[in-house]
């Protein structure tokens, strides 16, 4: 990811495959049964270079702790 950011290339972290993982799996060509996807990272060129943190919402309002 830091190479790509040095190239001018953006990626992400994400797990939203999780709930079509068996038909990324096929997609690709992993052998579902043997692999698990852990995470899928895509990577594009990046209008810019200005690259800064993200906007993030305040963790005490997304995180609880033995309270919902």
């Amino acid at each position: 990811m830091l190479t790509a950011r040095a190239r001018g290339l953006g990626t992400t972290w994400t797990t939203a495959q999780g709930p079509l993982e068996h038909e990324l799996a096929a997609t690709l060509g992993v052998p579902y049964n043997e692999v698990m996807l852990a995470a899928f990272i895509p990577l594009a060129y990046t209008i810019g270079t200005d690259f800064k943190p993200a906007p993030r919402i305040p963790r005490d309002q997304v995180l609880h702790w033995e309270r919902w």
